[in-house]
């Protein structure tokens, strides 16, 4: 969920949460995704990046793989040195391309779960991520399940209020940080209060182009400044002593599934190629972010922040201009999250979406929609409560005290690592596997190979999230030490 916002866009989403969603970076979309009645997508959507269409074929394997590419990258991508310094050079390689590869599996999953005869008969209204969790756990399972969402949401909005206030501390520290914060909660809020998405549309490509581009600088400035390998044998391999430092940061990279589904729907022959795509884009992502990650990591060595922008220190164009951009970009796709999680709120209190800032502009991966009543909430509930008020103060609730609370913590490592650990963790690592189990484990031609892996998947996803979570918690209490520099 370190999540591009600009990949659901391509694919007809709402704003995110890299998961995306980026967990969670990510759903965006006026019109969501729309589907003929010979089960082919087409997308009708108006995203931040203007009106998407695929036509009645729908998305090619290539240009799934791109916008599954661009849903993961993101925010998280900046950690990703820091967690080589965290876990050793083998201890990180080891970490990003096992956490690849069980992210392309769970996605496989989660295909097999959406098309089992068990949903199927149930004529979900959208197939969604939290549908799914519905209709194989249950009222409780639902309401798990969009607590999770709505904390990966909320927590990807503080992620990125904190790298804004750090990075422009870091471009012209006169300022301190908190007034920087300040700052931009209210553009954002202002931002999130305008009724059209027309804004908006103009930044469609900036996220993944401003990503390439800061990491390029990141990895120049890098190598102008250090001396590549200069006694880097000196370090551990790897270093379970401080592993769980950023075991959540490269799940908050990857762990993408619950806005997934819609781009699965978005292909045209989803059966024969969505396994192929995720497993050859996971793996693609996890070589270039590890090459990435360790070189960065075998310059910078000691010195790597935890945002590893923070290490272009120098105030010259190459370290200006990527902060500035990568800035501007965060900024205005904050709404494109908040849209979400102000909709989650609504209709898990108030039986429905009843703000028109929110339900006309989102359905996060289908968990707005007209059609689409709440999963575990009485209609009654909402003759009781004034919807227009109740959506007020949730929307006020959301997009400014818990995000900009959350934010307060001073590293951005220690956040990543929390909103990874917990919410990305389990959307990813433990919910698929069970899903799996509830609805297809009884079926004859499931082999016992692929149950016992998802036993084993669910029980290690659920432990690394625990010791990851307890890990952050420990850490915002007992920072970690990182160079002066970088805070």
């Amino acid at each position: 969920m370190s999540r591009s916002l600009d990949a659901e866009e391509d694919a007809g989403l709402n704003a995110h949460p890299q998961a995306n969603y980026n967990a969670l970076d990510d759903y965006e979309s006026s019109e969501g995704l729309g589907y003929n009645d010979d089960s082919k997508s087409t997308i009708n959507g108006q995203g931040g990046g203007g009106v998407v269409g695929v036509g009645e074929g729908g998305n090619s394997a290539f240009q799934t793989g791109i916008i599954l590419a661009k849903t993961i990258s993101g925010t998280g991508n900046f950690a990703l040195p820091f967690a080589f310094l965290n876990m050793g050079l083998v201890g990180g390689v080891v970490t990003i391309v096992g956490s690849a590869l069980l992210t392309a599996w769970t996605l496989i999953l989660m295909q097999e779960v959406k098309n089992s005869r068990y949903i199927s008969e149930r004529k979900l209204p959208n197939n969604t991520y939290v549908d799914i969790a519905y209709a194989g756990f249950g009222s409780m399972g639902a309401g798990f399940v969009y607590f999770v969402t709505l904390f990966c949401l909320e927590g990807v909005c503080s992620v990125y209020l904190n790298f804004v206030s750090t990075t422009l501390h870091s471009v012209y520290p006169e300022i301190d940080q908190q007034t920087y914060l300040i700052i931009s909660v209210m553009f954002a809020v202002t931002i999130t209060m305008i009724n059209s998405m027309t804004l908006l549309k103009y930044m469609s490509g900036l996220g993944i182009i401003s990503v390439t581009f800061t990491i390029i600088c990141v990895m120049v400035y890098s190598g102008e400044h250090n001396d590549f390998l200069s006694s880097i044998w000196e370090y551990p391999m790897i270093k379970p002593q401080t592993y769980f430092r950023s075991f959540g940061s490269i799940a908050f990279f990857f762990c993408v599934n619950v806005n997934a589904m819609p781009i699965e729907r978005s292909m045209s022959h989803p059966l024969k190629q969505w396994g192929p795509v995720v497993t050859i884009t996971c793996l693609t992502l996890a070589i270039v972010n590890t090459l990435y990650g360790a070189t960065v990591f075998m310059l910078l060595k000691d010195n790597t922040c935890g945002n590893v922008v923070l290490n272009l220190k120098e105030t010259e164009l190459i370290t200006l201009l990527p902060k500035i951009t990568m800035c501007i970009e965060l900024v205005v796709s904050y709404p494109l999250i908040l849209y979400a999680a102000v909709d989650i709120v609504e209709r898990t209190i108030i039986g429905g979406s009843c703000s028109s800032s929110s339900s006309s502009k989102t359905k996060h991966d289908g968990l707005s929609s007209s059609s689409s009543p709440p999963p575990y909430v009485s209609r009654s509930r909402s003759i009781l409560l004034s919807k227009k008020m109740m959506a007020k103060n949730m929307a006020i609730f959301v997009m400014a005290c818990v995000p900009a609370v959350f934010a307060q913590i001073k590293s951005f490592a220690i956040l990543v690592n929390l909103v990874g650990g917990f919410g990305a963790s389990l959307s990813s690592y433990c919910f698929p596997p069970l899903l799996f189990l509830k609805v297809c484990g009884g079926q004859f031609n499931t082999s016992t190979t692929k149950i016992i892996g998802c036993v084993v998947l669910a029980l290690v996803g659920f432990g690394m999230s625990a010791a990851t979570t307890v890990y952050a918690g420990y850490a915002i209490v007992h920072p970690f030490p990182e160079p002066t520099f970088c805070r």
